[in-house]
């Protein structure tokens, strides 16, 4: 990580408030999908390991880069991440599954949009966190 992105991320994380989890969230780590032209949408929607049954539970997946929430979308419909359900992204192991969806509301962007995501356990790996009883 470079020290500006590194700046970036302890600013963030001291100023920000934490976010305050009202509703079953997926938090998305995206710093290493969000790259080149891909949009934030795009970066957080697609190709996790996670279950069908328990993300179709969500109201809403919430992006984060570098401890920031920078995305918050409303699936519409969680599917397998197979070329026939997301033409024009890489194959991917056909576990992983991703959604289409929709920017969240106002209201729900206002509420986690620029907060704080918590703070990773030392030695999570995890790309994805559920919160709020998700």
């Amino acid at each position: 990580m470079s020290g500006e992105k590194n700046e970036g991320y302890m600013q963030t994380h001291d100023i920000a408030p934490e976010a305050d989890f009202q509703d079953r969230v997926l938090l998305v780590e995206i710093h290493k999908s969000h790259i080149g032209g891909t949009s934030i949408y795009d970066a957080t929607r697609y190709a996790w390991y996670a279950k069908l049954d328990r993300a179709r539970r969500l109201d809403y997946v919430l992006a984060v880069k570098y401890g920031e929430i920078v995305g918050v979308f409303a699936p519409t419909e969680w599917l397998p991440a197979v070329p026939a359900n997301f033409p024009n992204f890489p194959d991917t192991d056909p576990r992983r599954i991703g959604f289409r969806g929709i920017e969240a509301p106002a209201e729900i962007q206002e509420r986690y949009l620029g907060k704080r995501a918590p703070a990773k356990k030392r030695g999570d790996q995890q790309g994805i966190h559920y919160y709020g009883g998700g």
